[in-house]
């Protein structure tokens, strides 16, 4: 994966307040947006927020202290994007596990005041593992929270079905004691127990937990007491959200997530997963977005 030279994008895309780009140590070409004293760092590889830090100075997103830092890696934490399918290949699992949109290299098409638009489409590499034309663009917009949005384009003469996910790392003080609002009386894929089951009153965590919430539009909201903190999740082009956290014993089988981190993190995921995968006939599109914001108790 040759690396993008910065002097040409900060050149064509940067300047005043407009986004800075940098190399990683491992070298990745990074993004670096702010606004009104807030922050977020893009990877162009992946398209993937990797840190969203609001006015407050408390990260609203986690990261490993393990993620690779490597071109052609998935990076654990930030905001993958997971397509053109979402966990497993359906039919194939030895394909990449959430696609290939996560490690593809984007290209930068346009910039703005603290945004950063950037995009994906079908090549020989892509279509050797999804035999697909297809156009994807990614909007991510720093103001008065983070905005990502992926729109994806269908620019073959055939038809084609896709899921994924705007797949969000976020960071608490203890998962085992925030809740998640939102999803009460939704029904969820027990990834961990099997079954279908209805969620009863707010999501807690006090062990492993892989759930697809279905046919759900709702925001979500991870309460945080001891940080007096709520993240408040708007999602839109989503019927389904992914609640994910590997605890004590998934943890230590992961090389990129260190034994000691589950307790700082959760994921709550905006998706096109399950029966909510998405058909996009030639020239179609379809919009995924995800809205997040930091509240605290004066606020």
């Amino acid at each position: 994966m040759a690396l993008p030279d910065m002097d040409a994008l900060n050149a064509q895309f940067g300047g005043g307040d407009r986004p800075r780009f940098t190399l990683s140590p491992g070298g990745l070409a990074l993004a670096q947006l702010a606004a009104a004293g807030a922050e977020a760092t893009v990877a162009l590889q992946g398209g993937q927020v990797l840190g969203y830090t609001p006015p407050s100075g408390r990260p609203v997103l986690w990261a490993s202290r393990l993620a690779y830092d490597a071109p052609g890696k998935a990076i654990r934490g930030g905001i993958p994007i997971c397509w053109p399918w979402f966990g497993p290949h359906p039919s194939e699992p030895s394909l990449p596990q959430h696609g290939f949109a996560r490690v593809a290299a984007w290209h930068v098409l346009a910039s703005g005041p603290a945004s950063l638009r950037l995009g994906l489409s079908d090549n020989a590499t892509t279509r050797a593992l999804w035999p697909y034309r297809f156009s994807l663009d990614l909007l991510i917009t720093l103001g008065a929270g983070l905005e990502v949005a992926l729109t994806m384009r269908n620019t073959g003469d055939a038809p084609f079905t896709c899921s994924g996910a705007l797949h969000s790392y976020f960071a608490v003080s203890d998962v085992a004691a925030v809740s998640v609002g939102g999803l009460n009386g939704t029904r969820y894929l027990d990834k961990v127990g099997g079954g279908e089951q209805a969620q009863q009153g707010p999501v807690t965590i006090c062990g492993e937990v892989d759930r697809i919430y279905l046919r759900t539009t709702a925001p979500c909201v991870i309460d945080d007491p001891a940080w007096d903190r709520r993240i408040v999740i708007e999602k839109l082009g989503s019927h389904t959200t992914v609640v994910w956290n590997p605890w004590v014993e998934k943890a230590a089988r992961m090389a990129d997530f260190a034994d000691d981190e589950y307790p700082q993190m959760l994921c709550v995921e905006t998706a096109n997963a399950a029966d909510d995968s998405i058909t996009l006939a030639p020239g179609a599109a379809h919009r995924l977005r995800a809205t997040i914001r930091s509240e605290t108790s004066a606020e």
